[in-house]
């Protein structure tokens, strides 16, 4: 019989989960969000070296026209607040990535978010993973794995 061994996870998942408004703006904004991504977050990312995997997507609505929801899911090295606080440090990017989710948001937060605990709390409110329900088959960094 093969003993199982249990690996501790490194990484922490986030799943922000943002119902958006139905109206033709905040539908467009979320289409360009999605189109823009990649060149939103690719100099990020590759600068500061914890995210395994991200992407956004978007939540069709039950007829299936339309958006219902953004959806951004990132795996990243360590715990969820420093990992924010490493975002909120990295310049206008992220911060402005988050701000126009937070704008198209069914139920938005004070907006602009300008401050580092609020970026956390909108973040944190809005996410459906928890690190206790996530399987990592590995257990190397993202800078241990680019070597």
């Amino acid at each position: 019989m093969q003993k199982t061994i249990f690996i501790k996870p490194m990484a922490t998942p986030l799943s922000l989960y943002v119902p958006i408004k139905q109206d033709k703006v905040s539908q467009a904004a979320a289409q360009k969000l999605y189109d823009d991504f990649l060149s939103i977050v690719t100099p990020i990312l590759s600068d500061i070296q914890i995210v395994h995997y991200a992407r956004l997507v978007l939540i069709p609505n039950p007829t299936g026209e339309g958006i219902n929801a953004i959806m951004l899911v990132t795996t990243f090295d360590g715990a969820m607040n420093p990992y924010l606080s490493t975002f909120w440090n990295t310049g206008p990017g992220f911060k402005e990535l988050v701000n126009a989710i937070a704008a198209i948001a069914l139920n938005p937060p004070n907006l602009p978010i300008v401050t580092l605990n609020a970026f956390e709390n909108f973040i944190n409110s809005n996410n459906l993973s928890q690190p206790t329900n996530f399987y990592q088959a590995y257990p190397n960094t993202v800078l241990q794995i680019l070597g």
